[in-house]
This record gives C-alpha cells, structure tokens and sequence, in this order.
C-alpha cells in the first residue's frame, strides 16, 4: 500500500470524544473503530493501520483478510465465517479487529469501502472535531509525527501492551 492511504491518529490532538467511533457505527452498523478507557480517564481510539506487513492476514487460515484496489486491508465476510481461534485478533499489535455478534463473527476497519468508492474519506477522518484523524499517505503520515505525537502513539501502545516490568537489583522471588 506505499502509493495508497491509510488513516493517522495523532494521540496528542486526540480529545477522546467518541465522535470517530459514533460516526463509524453510523457508516457502518458496527463501528470498525473503538476508543479504549483506562480507569484514570485516559481514552483513545483503536483502529487498522493497514500495515504494509499485516500479521493479522499472515495468519488468517481461510485468506479473510486482503487488500482491496486502493490498498486497504479488507475482511471479506463471505471468507470470514466460523473462525472460533480469532487468530487474527490476536495477531494484530494494535487491536483493531473487534469481535461482533452480528453476522459476521470480527470485523475492522475498511477505509470506508463504500464511501471512497464515491470519492469520499472515512468519515472518521471528515467528522473528527480536533483534526486527529488523517486519511493520508505513509510518508504523509510519518512527515505528521512530532514529539508530542510520538510520545501520545507510546502511551496508547503501552496502554495496549504495557512494557515488562525489570526485576529489581538483587531482588529474588
């Protein structure tokens, strides 16, 4: 996908409003984008960063998970059908395929399949109040990444996998 788009949240603009996953239920029925809370008030939204390397379909058994013309990263449901191992949620760094109990047993985010099909972005990325969301390029997207939006993206990402813990100098169990 190096001449496609992919979305960029800039944690540091982010307000956690819920606007961008309001607006992706909306589109889409099931919000192919959530926003996680910590009981210290932390929030932020998850989703697909359509990566160039996807773990997610790397270990997909059935071939769900491809790119589509423009690029994405799609979940094709027809393919996706029974898993009981949600393997792909697993395999994905930032958790951003979301169990459903609607027909299809996971869904993420497709870039708005329908709307760029009619010239539109996501509509998280048209709707999002602050300016956090961003439907760009990679390079766009790395050109965007300041200090303090590289410092917000450790948060989240430590909020998601939280570093291990360095046994203390000549401590034992």
């Amino acid at each position: 996908m190096d001449d496609g788009k992919t979305l960029y949240i800039d944690y540091s603009k982010c307000i956690g409003c819920e606007t961008c996953e309001y607006v992706c239920r909306f589109v889409s029925d099931t919000p192919r984008i959530h926003m996680i809370r910590a009981a210290s008030g932390f929030m932020a939204p998850l989703y697909c960063r359509h990566c160039a390397e996807p773990n997610c379909a790397k270990v997909c058994k059935r071939g769900a998970i491809g790119r589509d013309r423009d690029g994405a990263m799609v979940l094709d449901p027809m393919l996706c059908r029974g898993c009981e191992s949600r393997q792909c949620m697993l395999a994905c760094p930032y958790m951003a395929i979301f169990e459903t109990d609607k027909g299809v047993t996971v869904v993420k985010c497709d870039l708005c399949a329908s709307r760029r099909q009619r010239g539109k972005r996501p509509a998280c990325a048209e709707m999002c109040p602050c300016g956090a969301i961003h439907y760009v390029s990679r390079d766009e997207a790395q050109a965007l990444v300041d200090a303090p939006a590289e410092e917000a993206e450790k948060r989240v990402l430590d909020f998601l996998r939280p570093p291990k813990a360095k046994p203390e100098p000549g401590g034992g169990a």
